[in-house]
């Protein structure tokens, strides 16, 4: 085995590169340009020949492969890495028991028989779709190495097979609250199949506190969302992320806050103590549609509201509808009395508990959260599964997850270290004291005129030696 020489030898010309910058003088900025490129083309050849030595290595080593024989030798295969395309040949085994057929080094590195992207490819332009396109996320992946891209189908793949973890692991110890609460919202989102989905959006937090003059933001918030065909399944994790994380019989109460839809309110059937909270701001978009530019009713309106005068506010609604001059209206009054008639308990949260008056967010977090990907820009979802894969993404974004990290960290389970024997790996240190000799020796720059540069670097290769 020569990976080691083989590999030193290939990083002469990363050194010569350097060195003719030094000495004959280039701009910064063709020399950055010129030696990423270098850096790549040496990070696929690294990586080749790392591949192919370990596959040479079980070849000749029966004993690390028991019952497998060599059917094939120097199958090749093509994979996608963060440097660019990696090709490298590889040995076809059979196993002589049970007639299983199989690639071992592709095995032990975990590609599958198609398998066209490195993992950390994937991992990368997860990151990205979160934020852009299909399409787009698959171009910039490489982060500048044009070789490095996704189609948008591919893209979308790696999205669909990943599921985010829904809830962190619990703390050592709870923390201590007397006022807790949850807020919910959702997005309306159009697929390319013409049907609308609602992701869902659950967040959970202490409060909120100044961070500057009139800025604020949530303590301690944690998210939740998707789909969730059933809600039970949501209000179930929202219970289960309170209980691991905070002394439950200490908390006087929950306030459940959101928009007065059934979804919402069924989370009081799960969470203790809890109080609903409507959204003023889907209450004024009622009061607006119904009143129109009525000025006087919609303030004498508010007044009622803020005194808890249900009757009040039935004479302002059944003044607007008889003043309606148009059916839409008419039916917006009526839809406005009805809306306030089943979130009457919620409104006046306001009036009997004063830490209901912290105001809701859930819809500003909602947009930020989900519709910034899903909806409000002009980036059109495929289906159910795609819009779920993509609201949970957002949502463990939002809980400071590194996507990029989990899945690799997923895909690393049951991986096997590449590793040889120590007498192997001690004759490739002995190559490499040797090698890095002759390659400073065999600099075409230390060949031309004598310069304090090159004196500088004759000296170094006679001393290479204590580097090792």
């Amino acid at each position: 085995m020569q990976i080691i020489k083989q590999i030193w030898e290939k990083f002469q010309r990363v050194a010569e590169l350097t060195l003719k910058v030094l000495e004959e003088g280039i701009d910064l900025l063709s020399f950055e340009e010129k030696l990423w490129q270098e850096l790549n083309n040496l990070g696929q050849e690294v990586l080749r020949e790392v591949l192919e030595a370990k596959d040479a290595y079980l070849r000749e080593h029966r004993e690390e492969r028991p019952g497998w024989q060599v059917e094939r030798r120097d199958d090749p295969k093509e994979v996608l890495s963060l440097f660019g395309l990696v090709s490298y040949k590889r040995t076809y085994y059979r196993h002589r028991e049970t007639g299983e057929r199989a690639h071992l080094v592709d095995r032990l590195v975990g590609y599958g028989p198609h398998t066209r992207v490195d993992p950390l490819v994937k991992a990368q332009v997860l990151e990205e779709a979160v934020e852009l396109s299909y399409r787009k996320s698959g171009e910039r992946v490489g982060k500048g190495n044009q070789e490095v891209v996704l189609s948008g189908e591919a893209v979308k793949k790696v999205v669909h097979d990943f599921i985010p973890e829904e809830l962190p692991e619990p703390p050592k110890e709870k923390r201590r609250v007397k006022v807790l609460y949850v807020e919910a919202d959702e997005d309306h989102v159009a697929g390319q199949d013409g049907k609308k989905y609602l992701p869902r959006l659950v967040y959970i937090h202490e409060g909120k506190e100044e961070v500057g003059k009139g800025r604020f933001k949530l303590k301690c918030p944690y998210y939740l969302g998707g789909l969730y065909p059933d809600t039970d399944e949501l209000w179930l994790d929202v219970l289960a992320y309170i209980e691991e994380h905070y002394e439950l019989s200490g908390i006087e109460r929950i306030y459940l806050c959101g928009d007065g839809g059934g979804w919402i309110k069924k989370g009081l059937e799960f969470l203790p103590r809890s109080l609903f909270v409507l959204d003023l701001f889907h209450l004024d978009k009622y009061l607006v549609a119904a009143l129109g530019d009525n000025k006087e009713a919609y303030g004498e309106i508010w007044a009622a509201l803020r005194r808890g005068d249900r009757v009040g506010v039935e004479k302002v609604l059944k003044e607007a509808a008889r003043k309606a001059e148009t059916p839409g209206r008419r039916k917006a009054v009526h839809d406005c009395r009805r809306y306030i008639d089943q979130n009457w308990e919620g409104i006046m949260a306001y009036r009997l508990y004063p830490e209901a008056q912290l105001g809701v967010s859930a819809e500003a977090h909602v947009s930020h959260i989900l519709a910034a990907r899903l909806s409000s820009r002009p980036m059109a979802q495929d289906f159910a599964r795609g819009v779920d894969r993509m609201a949970r993404l957002r949502v463990a974004k939002a809980n400071g997850v590194s996507l990029r990290e989990q899945y690799v960290a997923r895909w690393r389970e049951g991986l096997k270290a590449l590793k040889i024997d120590k007498a192997a790996v001690e004759e490739e240190r002995r190559r490499l004291r040797k090698v890095s000799g002759e390659v400073f020796d065999n600099l075409p720059a230390l060949r031309g005129s004598v310069t304090p540069l090159t004196k500088a670097l004759k000296a170094l290769s006679r001393n290479v030696s204590l580097l090792w």
